[in-house]
């Protein structure tokens, strides 16, 4: 038992790793730890205050053992990583039940601890085997990052937790918050300090990883070690998408937008994604609005983006973007004939976190990212149904979007910016 113990609970508690499931990425790490160190098991162990909690684990199921019965728990007091060629021999194992034979037969035991940024260390990164052997330096070295990265992995975790707790009552609360949109933005600004941090040293130590001989050489290591950094890139992705989400819908800056060249520049964005799709993208003569110019941006990127995601694959993929002038404002198409979404679900599907397709990459924020943007413009977004299938996406902009701030609004050349 530590010293600092009962702030170690308090840490440990905070992260809630024992009260959810463990992040998936847990996983590619003791694979990478079992590829390293040429070992047949691998386990991230948690200790909280009477058992060892294996949340990922190589070679059997996770699972929990006594605090007492652990040789885990002897690494939170060890000042240096544990190496023991045979824990036969060694008096702090010799009598453990996992190697007299009682509950196993472990001879080889390493583990690096698990260290937060705080200072306590939540449990450990271990391999061993039933074998004798050594680990050499490169491997030693190896297993200390993986050790590191299981922390990024659960910092950014706790996070990313937090930030979902913090948006669903920002949503909940939407027509307070957006009296404070200051004190939303700011949050904005933390969260991303907060989350790309534990992010950076994820993506830092995966592409160190991948250059260690052991692991460059071996394809199943370096798919391991490649599928932590997709991982980590779809968080980034995320917490992008979720910045957008909290910064959507704030002061405006309101100027004239040429919507044509607005609507090119986003289809050069998407080229990439548009060309990998075979989809054919045709543009109207769209008119000029008076929006925000950015988020006028996000808007239709979203919309032209999902309909790629969402195309139906057994048709080339056709996307229109159309629009038409009237009294009021403006009617903005984004028209596709991919896979339709039901009438029941056309409401339901703008609603933050929610993802109709779990096989379609995403967050589950762009619609509601888009609606946001059209509520602050003093607009609407509806979804349609497309004459012969597929799904219509409507935006509705006033001419006058905000009378109240039009002192604060700048008029320039929306094609000027717009590419």
């Amino acid at each position: 038992m530590t010293a600092d113990e009962p702030e170690r609970l308090r840490v440990l508690e905070r992260y809630g790793i024992l009260t959810a499931p463990a992040p998936p990425d847990l996983a590619s790490i003791v694979e990478l730890a079992v590829y390293t160190c040429e070992v047949p098991h691998a386990v991230i162990n948690i200790i909280s205050a009477e058992h060892a909690n294996l949340v990922a684990a190589i070679g059997f199921e996770p699972t929990q053992c006594a605090r007492s019965d652990s040789m885990c728990a002897v690494t939170l007091v060890e000042p240096a990583p544990v190496i023991v060629p045979d824990a036969r021999v060694d008096p702090r194992f010799a009598d453990n039940p996992y190697v007299s034979g009682l509950l196993g037969d472990i001879r080889f035991y390493a583990a690096s601890q698990l260290r937060t940024p705080e200072g306590p260390v939540l449990g450990t990164l271990c391999v061993f085997d039933t074998q004798v052997r050594l680990l050499t330096a490169p491997q030693r070295d190896a297993l200390d990052k993986l050790a590191r990265m299981v922390v990024d992995v659960l910092d950014l975790h706790r996070h990313q937790r937090l930030l979902h707790q913090a948006l669903r009552a920002a949503d909940e609360a939407r027509v307070e918050l957006e009296r404070s949109n200051s004190a939303l933005q700011q949050f904005a600004g933390q969260v991303s300090h907060d989350l790309k941090n534990p992010l950076t040293g994820i993506l830092g130590h995966a592409h160190n990883l991948i250059d260690i001989p052991a692991i460059a050489n071996d394809p199943d290591a370096s798919f391991c070690a490649q599928r932590v950094v997709r991982s980590a890139n779809r968080m980034r992705t995320m917490i992008e998408d979720v910045l957008a989400l909290a910064s959507a819908g704030g002061q405006l800056h309101l100027e004239t937008v040429d919507l044509n060249a607005l609507a090119h520049a986003v289809v050069e964005d998407l080229a990439g994604l548009i060309r990998t799709s075979g989809a054919r993208v045709t543009i109207d003569s769209l008119p000029l609005v008076v929006a925000d110019l950015t988020q006028l941006r996000v808007l239709l990127q979203n919309l032209v983006s999902n309909a790629l995601k969402f195309r139906n694959r057994e048709r080339r993929c056709r996307i229109a973007i159309t629009a038409e002038v009237n009294r009021h404002g403006s009617d903005i198409s984004v028209i596709d004939n991919g896979r339709g979404i039901r009438p029941e679900e056309r409401q339901h599907v703008m609603e933050m976190f929610t993802r109709l397709d779990h096989n379609v990459e995403g967050s589950g924020i762009g619609l509601a990212t888009c609606q946001r943007i059209a509520a602050a413009h003093a607009g609407s977004l509806r979804l349609e149904e497309t004459p012969g299938g597929g799904t219509t996406a409507v935006l509705t902009l006033p001419s006058d979007p905000t009378p109240d701030q039009e002192s604060s609004s700048r008029s320039s050349d929306g094609a000027s910016r717009s590419g």
